[in-house]
């Protein structure tokens, strides 16, 4: 190893030397290099030294000792990435002093290019912003399970739910599998961390019968008032496809044209990657009432294929307002049964707890709704209709005629003795499920503007 100031000619062309001292030294393949140092000779020599070892490091093979490695943490982002470029060191070491701030800048960059939607690439950013900030995570060195458990044990004492502290969870783990996958780190710190159940007690969104998601379509599109510059019609169609294919708001007035097949034996609304909230593209199937009011609504406006469906709505329309004021005129309370609050989301919660309450199978459900949790499923969004629990009950094995026919029923009072006790005939229907759908009464609803196709 060599030290020393390197010579130069100034502007006057006069001979000089540099302020800093040099190394000169042989890496692990015997080549050559040559690294900047510091002005003072003792700090550079300790630099060398520190050099040479980790040279001897890499010819041996040996793991780098705690003194070593201290060192290179605290190296500059362009040391390490020369270090690196030279075989002294690997990427993920390089990788370490870069802040986490540009990490996540690079993560959100991936999640944009694999086609996630714009909103939830915005949302894993902030939410990792805020967890470095506030725990003043600047490097991934400082990521540890004990600072993220007394991060979370804060957003209790904060009051924020067990569902808000699961997004945060699974933002800061999703981000650093992505880093280790990219061997920017060598583990992920909260690989085990797990996420705390769902609140069931937080506010619920409200949900609607089938018989008043009927009166609602109805009434919205016979009256076709308008409300913020949309027609009764409009809003009848957006809230048809939300109750019949569990669509987001969001997700709604993002479709286009392109992305409805009304055609063929299988109808279906494409959700794009990215536009879909969990950024994973979906297919889902349209009932008959449905493919009738989109078939007549692109009859009416003659649009593009690459405009959007709901291009009546703008996107910044508040459609809680919306539906909350065809409710009313429609004479339907605000709240449901269990007194929770109608809001346009709710949409969304009465399709998935229609067919819940259905014989459809639990995990078509689960696919149907674009859960990866049937908890979520079957835990927040299903509820039971207020006529599902005494149908259950008419699925039950049926005795009553056995019981009248073979006297089998016996009196355990009295005087004792056995006497016979008359049993009705019991006319239940254990085979038929007669839950109403909004999806048969499509003719029912009256014509105005334009007209919906008739089935066939």
């Amino acid at each position: 190893m060599n030290i020393y100031k390197q010579s130069y000619k100034d502007k006057d062309g006069l001979k000089a030397k540099t302020s800093k001292f040099y190394i000169e030294f042989f890496d692990h393949s015997k080549i050559r290099r040559k690294i900047p140092a510091f002005a003072d000779r003792r700090n550079s020599e300790s630099f060398g030294r520190n050099i040479e070892s980790l040279v001897n490091c890499r010819m041996s093979g040996l793991e780098h000792d705690v003194k070593l490695n201290q060192w290179l943490e605290t190296l500059p982002t362009e040391i390490l990435n020369k270090f690196s470029s030279w075989g002294l060191i690997d990427g993920q070491r390089a990788e370490i002093t870069k802040p986490l701030s540009e990490h996540i800048k690079e993560y959100a960059k991936i999640l944009k290019a694999k086609d996630f939607s714009a909103d939830y690439c915005k949302r894993m950013e902030n939410r990792l912003t805020k967890i470095i900030t506030e725990c003043r995570f600047n490097f991934f060195r400082d990521i540890t399970l004990s600072a993220v458990e007394l991060y979370i044990d804060k957003l209790r004492k904060e009051k924020k739910n067990n569902t808000t502290i699961g997004h945060y969870i699974d933002a800061l783990k999703t981000f650093l599998n992505w880093a280790k996958q990219d061997q920017r780190i060598r583990l992920n710190p909260i690989a085990d961390m797990q996420k705390p159940e769902r609140d069931l007690n937080a506010k619920r969104k409200g949900i609607l019968t089938p018989e008043q998601f009927i009166t609602l379509i109805k009434d919205t599109f016979t009256r076709n008032t308008i409300i913020e510059e949309t027609s009764g019609q409009d809003r009848a169609v957006l809230y048809v496809l939300a109750g019949t294919t569990g669509l987001r708001r969001n997700e709604l007035l993002n479709l286009t044209w392109n992305d409805i097949n009304l055609n063929g034996n299988n109808p279906f609304v494409k959700v794009r990657a990215i536009i879909a909230k969990n950024g994973k593209e979906a297919f889902q199937p349209i009932p008959l009432i449905a493919i009738d009011l989109l078939t007549a609504l692109k009859a009416n406006t003659k649009p593009k294929d690459t405009d959007r469906v709901f291009s009546a709505f703008d996107m910044s329309i508040n459609t809680a307002e919306l539906i909350q004021a065809d409710l009313k005129a429609a004479k339907i309370d605000l709240k449901d049964k269990d007194g929770n609050e109608i809001v346009f989301h709710s949409l969304r919660n009465s399709y998935i707890s229609w067919l819940a309450n259905s014989q459809t199978p639990a995990k078509v459900v689960q696919k149907l709704a674009r859960h990866s949790d049937p908890k979520l499923t079957f835990n927040v969004y299903a509820r039971v209709l207020p006529e599902a629990e005494q149908k259950a009950i008419s699925f039950l094995p049926d005795f009553g005629k056995i019981l009248s026919e073979n006297r089998l029923c016996v009196s355990l009072w009295g005087n004792g003795q056995n006497q016979s006790l008359p049993v009705a005939n019991s006319s239940n229907k254990n085979s038929e499920n007669t839950i109403k759908t909004a999806f048969p009464l499509h003719s029912e609803i009256a014509p105005r503007g334009f007209e919906p196709l008739s089935p066939g």
